[in-house]
């Protein structure tokens, strides 16, 4: 794998490359103590990995994520820190994880293996995040779909293949409205419009039809929701209390994921039992 790290301190930096040396996996590393020129050189070379410092003084670590993002989506971002309350924010620009400052190689040896992980699984052409708020990208690019087809959809993702009944979509998107026939057409109108966008990018398959409902087909999207769903403890670190934000609708799996969190307890990468 390609590895930067990024740190506004030479101490630091210096220390990053005697705890990664040694690593099978680290194919190359480069080292940058100014945010514009690593920018600059994921512009023009592959990156796989990038270990970043939070607090600099010229461009923060969160703002670089979002900066290195735009030049390659699939960039794998773990944050360097020694204050908890950024994790939130880290998360935010979908890092895979932060690390504590002072980490240990094995803290190193842990991202890394993550990493590899995510690199080897295969790549799918719709990515939805849910956490904090919702985004689509078909292909790495964001899909801007507005309104109520984007509403409709995060609803449709929130159920996932346990599905959504017309009555069901109702009480969500329209819930000062009954579920008269006027209504209906409404929601009739709203989903052929969805499908509509989303068979101009060829993704029409990832939402499949029942008798009474339609679904989620899971196996064709990748979803932080579901990884939390099917166990990912890593998946689960990047919830703040925060799912769905901008639907009120999303209070009751919102809940489900508080209480997850709740009930399970993060080992730091390296630790002993």
């Amino acid at each position: 794998m390609k590895v930067i790290c990024v740190d506004d301190e030479q101490p630091a930096l210096d220390t990053f490359r005697l705890k990664a040396k040694g690593f099978p996996k680290i194919e190359s590393l480069r080292l940058f103590s100014d945010c514009e020129e690593a920018i600059r050189y994921a512009g023009e070379n592959r990156i796989d990995v990038a270990f970043l410092d939070i607090e600099m003084p010229d461009m923060g670590g969160i703002e670089l994520a979002r900066e290195l993002k735009k030049k390659d989506c699939n960039i794998r971002i773990f944050f360097m820190t020694a204050f908890d309350q950024y994790a939130l924010d880290a998360f935010g620009v979908k890092a895979l994880g932060y690390i504590m400052k002072p980490y240990t190689k094995a803290e190193i040896g842990e991202a890394l293996e993550t990493a590899a992980l995510m690199h080897s699984r295969p790549k799918k052409r719709v990515e939805i995040e849910t956490i904090p708020n919702f985004t689509v990208r078909v292909d790495g690019k964001r899909l801007a779909l507005g309104g109520k087809k984007q509403e409709l959809l995060a609803l449709l993702v929130d159920r996932g293949e346990t599905g959504l009944t017309t009555g069901e979509a109702i009480a969500c998107l329209w819930q000062d409205r009954c579920a008269d026939e006027k209504t209906q057409t409404l929601y009739r109108v709203t989903f052929y419009q969805l499908m509509d966008e989303l068979k101009k990018k060829g993704i029409e398959d990832i939402i499949g039809s029942g008798e009474k409902s339609k679904y989620i087909v899971k196996d064709m999207v990748e979803c932080d929701l579901y990884r939390i769903l099917d166990g990912e403890t890593e998946g689960l670190k990047s919830y703040g209390g925060y799912y769905l934000n901008e639907y009120s609708w999303s209070e009751t799996r919102n809940g489900q994921l508080n209480s997850m969190k709740e009930a399970t307890v993060f080992q730091k990468p390296g630790s002993e039992v």
